[in-house]
């Protein structure tokens, strides 16, 4: 008995099938923190173009390394999201009057910043 195994590619910002000769598979640094994702020539233009928001990048990608620190670098607390920019306050205050569950502190779920996002 033979076995075959077939390997498929998905293009991770859309979800749509990947054919071979269409696929990009993109690795990327946010704030020290090693990401990567598979995706068309298309949805590569339009990420390279600015179309695709920060936010939808960081929930469709895969983490693939860790935070690095580099040398003398402090943390500052902030109000803003280093993810997405926007003003954590303003998402959470927003996330509640719109029926979402949310702490006080903590990482704000990328679902949650889409939405307020494309609000």
């Amino acid at each position: 008995m033979a076995t075959v195994t077939r390997v498929e590619f998905t293009d991770d910002i859309d979800g749509k099938a990947l054919d071979i000769d269409d696929l990009n598979m993109v690795n990327w640094i946010w704030l020290g923190v090693e990401y990567e994702f598979d995706t068309s020539t298309v949805n590569l233009d339009r990420i390279e173009t600015g179309r695709v928001p920060l936010a939808t990048l960081l929930a469709k990608s895969r983490r693939v390394g860790g935070r690095t620190r580099q040398p003398g670098h402090t943390s500052v607390a902030s109000t803003h999201s280093p993810a997405s920019g926007v003003d954590s306050t303003a998402v959470r205050l927003w996330a509640r009057d719109n029926g979402y569950e949310l702490g006080d502190r903590g990482r704000i779920p990328a679902h949650i910043l889409q939405a307020f996002t494309d609000r």
